[in-house]
């Protein structure tokens, strides 16, 4: 475990270190450390490190997710897929997240084009543009083109299921919650395996470079 897990901290310290943080904050961590304050905040400072080896993989299947989905757009509702009424199958809420990331684009005086608004639109768009309610316009039609290495049955529900936790992880991980709690370690194979639908050397590479791993090998 490194080093700065162990840190001893007199009991004043403790106490003002948890004042700093806030009680509340460290209640779930203190509770789930039966109530020895010391291990709450190694319990917190492992939360927080794992999250940042998070952090990297997350960034990495978004980027992913996004040129795979995005790609698909393009080809489905042309080039300018993301005008008004251009993606016509695209339901509530997403057009109004396309109109939203086009208008930042256009305040910022950048002119809006397929890799800009890809940029711009965030882990709830792509999640949301893989849910049912274009199983039959969009991914009966494109799924395969988008997930290439995916096994044989496939089906949209594989991606998006796995995706949209993967969403709220990325959500708690944004808020500085508690991820601890979680099957991290389905939570990273989701993510190989979803990067790797895509792209298999990818894959490889997440898994390669990542820190999750060796910080869950860490938990306190």
């Amino acid at each position: 475990m490194p080093a700065n897990f162990q840190v001893k901290l007199s009991p004043a310290a403790l106490h003002a270190l948890e004042q700093s943080i806030a009680p509340e904050r460290l209640a779930r961590y203190r509770a789930d450390s039966g109530g020895d304050l010391a291990a709450a905040l190694v319990l917190y400072e492992w939360n927080i490190a794992i999250a940042e080896a998070f952090y990297s993989p997350l960034q990495t299947l978004e980027v992913i997710i996004r040129n795979a989905v995005g790609e698909r757009l393009r080809v489905a509702y042309g080039q300018n897929w993301y005008a008004p009424g251009q993606a016509s199958a695209l339901r509530y809420p997403l057009p109004d997240m396309l109109s939203k990331a086009v208008a930042e684009l256009t305040g910022r005086q950048i002119q809006p084009d397929h890799n800009r608004v890809l940029a711009e639109l965030n882990f709830g768009f792509w999640a949301g543009a893989l849910s049912r309610r274009y199983e039959t316009d969009l991914w009966r039609p494109h799924l395969r083109h988008a997930f290439p290495h995916a096994p044989s049955p496939f089906l949209r529900k594989d991606v998006h299921e796995p995706l949209e936790r993967l969403r709220r992880l990325r959500n708690r991980i944004a808020h500085h919650e508690p991820i601890y709690t979680r099957n991290l370690a389905d939570d990273f194979a989701d993510i190989l395996r979803l990067v790797g639908w895509v792209s298999p050397d990818a894959a490889t590479w997440v898994a390669a470079t990542s820190r999750v791993n060796i910080v869950l090998g860490q938990h306190p």
